[in-house]
């Protein structure tokens, strides 16, 4: 068994879910109009936080119906049993992100894309590695979680594609998880 201290930080989209909540919100959006592509165009130009800020405005979502990964969900809740601290770190916006983890109340805490930052990439390894300097277990899935993935100490990857598993193969520290 784990530490009790262990913090395990986990991405929402493609990982705890099998989607992609920005994404869907745009195709959602899009098909509401013809015009909608030109307002996702104009606010794609002011910034992807700003995008994706604007289109929670646009497009409610129900985290009762979204595909989640039960498999890896069922990992998750038996690490928080275990005393470890989940969070979620996830590129999408700070409502999406929110709504998810008051639905599924397993989160000490969350980070999520706010106006100014998109929380994916290099931004979540900075954030991530200031909120937790004592090390911190990171499940991805997607090729923007390699500079997460470096910082993490632990490092645990969910349905990763080709590309991700051979990126990863030097890293140490790796636990592949077939959350299928």
């Amino acid at each position: 068994m784990e530490s009790s201290e262990e913090v395990v930080c986990v991405d929402l989209d493609g990982t705890l879910i099998k989607n992609d909540l920005s994404w869907d919100s745009a195709k959602r959006f899009a098909k509401k109009g013809l015009f909608n592509i030109f307002r996702l165009v104009f606010w794609a130009l002011k910034g992807i936080p700003y995008l994706k800020y604007k289109l929670a405005e646009e497009i409610e979502i129900d985290p009762s119906t979204l595909s989640y990964n039960f498999k890896f969900l069922h990992h998750i809740i038996q690490k928080k049993a275990e005393g470890s601290r989940i969070y979620l770190a996830t590129g999408s916006t700070e409502k999406y992100a929110n709504q998810v983890a008051d639905y599924l109340q397993i989160f000490d805490g969350v980070f999520a894309s706010d106006l100014k930052t998109n929380l994916v990439g290099k931004n979540k390894a900075r954030k991530l590695s200031e909120s937790f300097p004592e090390g911190f277990t990171y499940a991805g899935n997607s090729i923007d979680d390699l500079h997460v993935w470096k910082e993490a100490s632990k490092k645990i990857l969910v349905n990763p594609s080709k590309k991700v598993e051979q990126a990863m193969c030097s890293v140490p520290h790796i636990l592949v998880l077939d959350f299928k």
